[in-house]
């Protein structure tokens, strides 16, 4: 037990921690980008477990994120978001249907609407209050995962 917690050997808990506060943030911000970075830290980590110098931490760090998000991507978030592989409606556009505002949404600022069960980012025109419900226009052309919006009447 001693070895595990000697100095030379703290590395692999600072891995943890940085890769739990990555994943923890990816529920706030979801992106979907910010959990293959907790991934990677925690491969990182593993690889300071087993005496890994510091150099090498960064690089398996830096290589398994960027991996990870190159190859799960894509894949991870259509499933997340309710579409699955093979799917008929995987392209389906969403404009149309109506969702909840889960976060006051203004001009200068997104909000936070619910739709399918799933939190996603909202862009409107006009500001709209929190539990009132809205339309969906189209996805943002720039952010596949925000949505734009207007106040249903």
């Amino acid at each position: 037990m001693e070895q595990l917690l000697s100095a030379e050997n703290m590395q692999w808990l600072i891995w943890l921690g940085i890769g739990v506060v990555f994943i923890l943030a990816e529920l706030v911000v979801p992106a979907f980008i910010i959990i293959f970075f907790g991934i990677g830290a925690l491969i990182a980590g593993g690889t300071a477990f087993f005496g890994a110098s510091v150099p090498v931490q960064l690089v398996v760090f830096g290589v398994s994120s960027v991996v990870l998000i190159v190859l799960l991507r894509r894949v991870m978030a259509s499933t997340f978001s309710g579409q699955e592989a093979g799917d008929e409606d995987a392209g389906a556009d969403p404009a149309g249907s109506l969702a909840e505002v889960s976060e006051a949404i203004s001009p200068s600022r997104p909000g936070r609407i619910k739709f399918q069960g799933s939190f996603w980012t909202a862009r409107s025109a006009e500001s709209v209050e929190a539990g009132s419900m809205v339309r969906i226009v189209k996805r943002d052309e720039k952010d596949a995962n925000t949505f734009v919006v207007e106040k249903e009447l």
